[in-house]
């Protein structure tokens, strides 16, 4: 898989970033937010906008820089003001994305279009200038990293200077501080007090001036646009004083609360036809009864038979006798002919390399066939496995409530791993079938899982019996996975649907004893292609 194509994929992003960075990220439901371990996306549109990967790519960055970065547990002691808190938000955020960015230097070019894209806008004029205070800050900061918003941050600093003169350079000087030595969540707290009494320093000389200048209402003077100017001093102070005694729902939003509701804005109104990864859930599983043990046993030999029959002639060729090589004492009595070819060279190996990942459908229109369908399963699992050189893992869906960074009251798609690429294989693979067939959304998530493994060769083997909940999700994730190259195929219980979505991969059975000979003649030849 080419980080190209990985990049233009929000699902395989998300697993990207989330496994690069130590966290968990979630995509699904209505929701932007971080719980401290996961960063949960809400369910997107199918088709997604290369400006839509790029927020949902710069909040999963930003959130995690918090995760890893961010000491919650002091600020929650800092017990900080509204204003402060906003205020250390500013100086946060750009300290665990700077710190985010020495570690993984490809994040800084997201955060710096995620920058420009929500606050390089020069058509917006200030008419508050207190508020416009916070905007100079952020801007001051986030200058530091993109320069091209210098000129806005000095158009905001003359508007605030034209009706708070001093308090600029005041502010620079704390910046300069930040700029230079803040190294953790403490250090924020510190400076943005420090900003916080500069404004209230500020407040409290622009009343006592106030007072000075109450017995001179009468020497009234005209400003520049047609006010008094003691007037435009009133509006100030009390604009001022307004941003010094705000409340959370005064203030402008933060990045990640600004990146969340554009994310939220885009979910679509139906979510059955969104874009969602399965979440892991729980699902009950008890070793298969020793009667189906024997069965399985017995179908999986037979598969390992043919199997091994068809690949040893792909695997190993015999060797060649030649003029170079190796000498071969055995040939030596050609010499006595003047014939050369004394020389062995080994046959060429081409060795197996690939992952094949079972995904089982357990919904509750398998309930009268999952018993067979789990042994048939487990007969090809045991199969496989003893090939060197194939790696499996089954996954069945849907599972229970979420139980890996998701809501357990949630109702979202869920899975549940049976077997793990890499794990000893073992007979707990009997289970209930219950729930719909959130196809697409666990498809999804076998795609994230195989994304990170070596093998050359990764295959996806669908067994199901019914209708994915929508054929449109099912369907991107099965093109999405060609185009990284994992091989889907599927097999189809009395229903012809799996013909539509895999049309030259698949095979239906309209009988449970046709079960067993379709998916071993498919399974063979999706191997020894």
């Amino acid at each position: 898989m080419t980080n190209n194509l990985i990049m233009k994929s929000l699902p395989m992003v998300a697993s990207v970033l989330g496994r690069k960075y130590g966290v968990k990220v979630v995509i699904g439901g209505k929701g932007a937010y971080t719980d401290g371990n996961t960063v949960h996306l809400p369910a997107l549109p199918l088709e997604c906008s290369e400006t839509l990967i790029g927020l949902a790519r710069g909040y999963i960055d930003h959130e995690a820089a918090h995760i890893r970065e961010t000491r919650f547990d002091w600020l929650r002691l800092a017990n900080l003001t509204p204003l402060e808190m906003h205020v250390w938000n500013t100086f946060e955020d750009w300290r665990v994305e700077h710190r985010l960015a020495k570690l993984f230097p490809g994040c800084r070019q997201n955060f710096n279009w995620l920058i420009l894209h929500l606050f390089g806008n020069d058509n917006e004029q200030a008419t508050d200038p207190a508020m416009a205070v916070l905007n100079w800050l952020l801007l001051s900061v986030r200058a530091w990293d993109v320069p091209s918003l210098i000129g806005q941050r000095d158009g905001v600093g003359s508007f605030i200077e034209s009706h708070y003169p001093g308090l600029i350079s005041r502010l620079n000087h704390v910046l300069k501080k930040v700029h230079a030595y803040c190294d953790s969540t403490q250090d924020c707290i510190l400076y943005a007090r420090e900003v916080v009494s500069i404004l209230k320093d500020k407040l409290a000389s622009e009343l006592q001036a106030n007072r000075g200048d109450q017995s001179d209402k009468k020497a009234v003077i005209g400003s520049s646009d047609g006010l008094p100017l003691d007037t435009v001093s009133i509006d100030s102070r009390r604009q001022l004083e307004c941003l010094v005694h705000a409340d959370e729902n005064d203030l402008p939003t933060d990045l990640g609360e600004t990146l969340a509701a554009k994310l939220r804005d885009e979910t679509p109104v139906n979510l059955d036809e969104s874009l969602r990864v399965a979440q892991l859930g729980t699902k009950s599983v008890k070793p298969i009864e020793p009667e189906g043990i024997v069965a399985t046993k017995r179908a999986s030999i037979a598969l390992w038979t043919q199997l091994q029959g068809l690949l040893q002639s792909s695997v190993l060729t015999r060797s060649k006798i030649g003029r170079h090589g190796r000498l071969d004492a055995r040939q030596l009595h050609r010499v006595s002919v003047a014939d050369a070819r004394v020389f062995k060279r080994n046959g060429r190996k081409i060795g197996i390399d690939t992952a094949v990942h079972i995904l089982l459908d357990c919904s509750g229109s398998m309930r009268r066939r999952i018993m067979l369908t789990t042994q048939i399963c487990h007969a090809v699992a045991t199969a496989l496995d003893s090939i060197n050189g194939i790696k499996v893992a089954v996954t069945a869906f849907p599972a229970g409530s979420p139980t890996d960074g998701g809501n357990e009251n949630s109702s979202d798609p869920t899975v549940c791993p049976i077997l793990r690429h890499g794990e000893r294989l073992h007979a707990n693979f009997d289970m209930t079938a219950t729930g719909c067939t959130p196809l697409g959304e666990a498809l999804w998530w076998v795609l994230q899982q195989m994304q990170p493994l070596l093998e050359s060769r990764k295959i996806i083997l669908i067994l199901t019996d019914g209708d994915p909940d929508s054929f449109q999700l099912a369907l991107d994730a099965v093109e999405e996975g060609r185009r990284f190259g994992v091989e889907i195929y599927g097999l189809g219980v009395l229903s012809e649907t799996i013909n539509k979505l895999l049309p030259d991969h698949s095979r239906t059975v309209n009988d449970l004893s046709e079960l067993a000979p379709a998916m071993f003649g498919m399974l063979r030849s999706a191997l020894v292609r």
